[in-house]
């Protein structure tokens, strides 16, 4: 009897029936929505924090800002060790770490002890993220894995679409310490899941060692097209997240809305998100990732300059903040699949870390846009329209630069991605996230 093929196998379960494939992206989806979830559903009750604690507004939103750099560094760490240990492992490990921050952050008596709760629950919840997407990578060529990470984020976007609504009045109905709760049940039955339904999908495993970590990110790093597609990928992130972080303030103290209203209106741009993930996976493999990618970024540009008119020329209101927000999603829908598929395959063998480096990027920079809008005036829309609109520029600018790099490689005897195995396929060019 020959040795088992985990990677073959979940391949033929996949291939076998459509019912098989949709189980597996159901599992990769609920995976990838922890973390999101577990990211917006407490930002309503940013004020409420406020006011239960006695801090300021640059202190509560340490609740978002190191949730963020909690990402940004597992990411880091679950790429390289689930290219040597395994998906699976690694996975379960960062699973139940999730577990552990959430019954921290539930039972927190104070500000600082649910700040380190929440660092806990990021560094597992990212594992997720992470290994999601390389477990794609695992088991598509390129342009499929754009379609199946479209899919998958299309499923995941309703984690964290619904999640600010159930903070919000579980808030204001029972606590706050209630959010964390329902998240801590979610990742045990996530945690379950995996243990019992996900086989391993990493069949060639890459050494790992500080030096080979260090070799596999300057590896990465040196190559322009990646740098390229993960700053992009990045800069657009940020920009949605310094967005979610000023918002709550915006609406509680400058227009005088209860904490419910951003759980409401928040729906609307998790829905335009939604939209731009649905035309990426059907589009995808005839449309191709580089339209994609430009079209999205420009969409989103182009709702910045909307955000701003409409906001300072009109006036400030919950539809000026989140229908410009919802062009913009739109956009992202568009843009990210395309962005993290190409980054994963510019080296295949190096995707656990490549996806690690995008993750870390894309929450870094976010990281620091809601640090830095912490400590600015939330009396007024202008700090966050100008923080907002500088990624958005950023990200369209780091765009273009991949999509020009990649084009000027395509051409050229070197291909921008190792010869892939069978069945997988060169980066050709194409830039996608």
């Amino acid at each position: 009897m020959g040795a088992f093929d985990p990677v073959g196998e979940n391949l033929r379960l996949m291939q076998r029936k459509p019912a098989n494939r949709r189980g597996l992206l159901l599992i990769l989806a609920v995976l990838s929505a922890i973390a999101p979830a577990a990211l917006h559903m407490p930002v309503p009750s940013l004020p409420l924090l406020a006011r239960v604690f006695d801090k300021g507004a640059a202190e509560t939103e340490l609740v978002l800002t190191l949730f963020l750099a909690g990402i940004a560094a597992g990411q880091l760490v679950y790429g390289p060790l689930s290219d040597r240990f395994g998906r699976r492992p690694v996975l379960l490990s960062g699973l139940f770490l999730f577990l552990l921050g959430s019954a921290v952050s539930g039972f927190a008596p104070s500000l600082p002890v649910l700040l380190w709760g929440r660092v806990l629950e990021a560094l597992g919840g990212c594992a997720g993220l992470v290994i999601g997407r390389a477990i794609i990578r695992d088991l598509y060529d390129k342009e499929r894995a754009t379609r199946a990470i479209a899919v998958v984020t299309m499923a995941m976007t309703l984690a964290p679409s619904v999640s600010p609504a159930i903070g919000a009045y579980l808030a204001l109905w029972v606590s706050w310490r209630a959010d964390f709760a329902l998240l801590g049940a979610i990742g045990a039955a996530a945690l379950f899941l995996t243990a019992r339904r996900l086989a391993e999908t990493n069949v060639e495993r890459a050494p790992v060692n500080l030096v080979e970590m260090a070799r596999s990110f300057v590896r990465l790093l040196r190559s322009r097209a990646f740098l390229g597609l993960a700053f992009a990928s990045g800069f657009t992130s940020a920009s949605w997240y310094t967005f979610t972080a000023s918002a709550p303030y915006l609406l509680s103290e400058v227009l005088h809305q209860p904490i419910s209203t951003y759980g409401l209106m928040i729906f609307i741009p998790m829905g335009g998100y939604i939209v731009g993930n649905a035309i990426a996976a059907r589009s995808a493999l005839f449309v191709g990732s580089s339209a994609l990618f430009f079209w999205g970024l420009a969409l989103s540009l182009a709702a910045g300059a909307l955000l701003a008119l409409w906001s300072l020329g009109i006036g400030l209101s919950p539809w000026s903040m989140f229908v410009p927000m919802t062009v913009s999603s739109i956009g992202n829908g568009l843009s990210q699949p395309p962005a993290i598929a190409s980054g994963l395959s510019v080296y295949p063998r190096l995707a656990g870390a490549a996806s690690g480096v995008i993750g870390f990027l894309q929450m870094a920079i976010s990281a620091l846009g809601t640090l830095l809008i912490g400590h600015l005036s939330q009396k007024t829309a202008l700090p966050m329209i100008v923080v907002v609109s500088f990624f958005m520029v950023f990200a369209f600018l780091f765009g273009l630069f991949a999509l020009k790099t990649t084009a000027a490689a395509a051409g050229s005897p070197a291909p921008l991605a190792e010869t892939p195995r069978p069945g997988r396929s060169l980066i050709g060019g194409t830039p996608s996230d």
